[in-house]
């Protein structure tokens, strides 16, 4: 941990805030270490779907974790995997390895490496796999560069979740927009449980160069724009999540959303992220 102690906030978080939130990684060399050195076992990590690195990569990230006593929550990309015998493989190699939830995706390799086209085939694969996971689904309250239109959007997620024990989405930055489509979806049946992806602390520069990247959508020109929105969303440090969380808290105590917990992606800052976590008293809950 850092030399500092973290500053404790005067309100620690909800407890439906924390619960069942977990820590987004990149499956880069090293990244195992990192996290057995700044969270405590029994934390949840999901492990992305690393184009560059290789679905090998977060399946051995993910055993690795497991074998440490975290929960490990792999990220299975559709475009990244070639068939059913090579799915097969890897639901294997991760019910050895103790994983038993598991995040499907479409990924975003512009051309499938084979059989899947997106992620409700993948689902649809596994439901005859002989494996049993529960399953969390991506959701993309503001578009993604892959998806379709916005009725066919809506329309295919309706599908994926009724495989899915939670949906959770792309980075957030704009609490209004995000609970403008949770209101949506349920408007349209969709019961699932709803995990706000949310960036955890970092500089300005990256948060821009990652949003951007991953296809954030209107709400990441709050950080770019003159006035209040800048003001609103940074501090001297760069990016805090306390702001945007302050103004979700009352939607985590209306049951009519059915916010559950927090996807936090750390961009690797892992100890960054676990000081921040630490400071509003929620990690003793978020292990149980």
């Amino acid at each position: 941990m850092s030399g500092d102690e973290p500053k404790r906030r005067a309100e620690p978080w909800p407890e439906a805030l924390v619960r069942g939130t977990r820590f987004e990684v990149i499956p880069v060399p090293g990244i195992v270490a990192e996290v057995a050195a700044h969270l405590p076992p029994g934390t949840r990590v999901s492990v992305t779907a690393s184009r560059k690195q290789g679905l090998d990569a977060t399946v051995a990230a993910a055993g690795a974790l497991s074998e440490r006593g975290f929960v490990a929550i792999p990220h299975l990309a559709a475009r990244q995997i070639v068939d059913e015998a090579e799915l097969q493989r890897i639901l294997d190699d991760l019910a050895s390895s103790g994983v038993q939830e598991l995040f499907v995706i479409a990924g975003d390799a512009p051309h499938p490496a084979g059989d899947f086209e997106g992620s409700l085939h993948l689902l649809e694969a596994m439901g005859t796999s002989g494996r049993s996971f529960e399953i969390g689904v991506g959701a993309y309250p503001e578009g993604h560069p892959f998806a379709p239109s916005e009725a066919e959007s809506m329309r295919l997620l309706q599908e994926k979740a009724r495989y899915a024990s939670v949906l959770v989405t792309q980075l957030c930055f704009d609490a209004g927009a995000l609970l403008d489509w949770v209101r949506l979806l349920r408007e349209h049946g969709v019961r699932t449980p709803v995990r706000p992806g949310i960036a955890g602390p970092t500089d300005a520069a990256r948060l821009l160069r990652i949003g951007a990247r991953v296809g954030v959508g209107p709400s990441l020109r709050l950080l770019t724009r003159q006035g209040s929105g800048i003001r609103h969303l940074l501090g001297p440090g760069g990016w805090s999540p306390d702001t945007l969380l302050e103004e979700l808290v009352p939607a985590f105590a209306d049951p009519r959303y059915g916010l559950e917990g927090l996807h936090v992606y750390t961009f690797n800052a892992v100890e960054a992220s676990a000081d921040w976590w630490r400071g509003g008293d929620g990690l003793e809950v978020v292990i149980r």
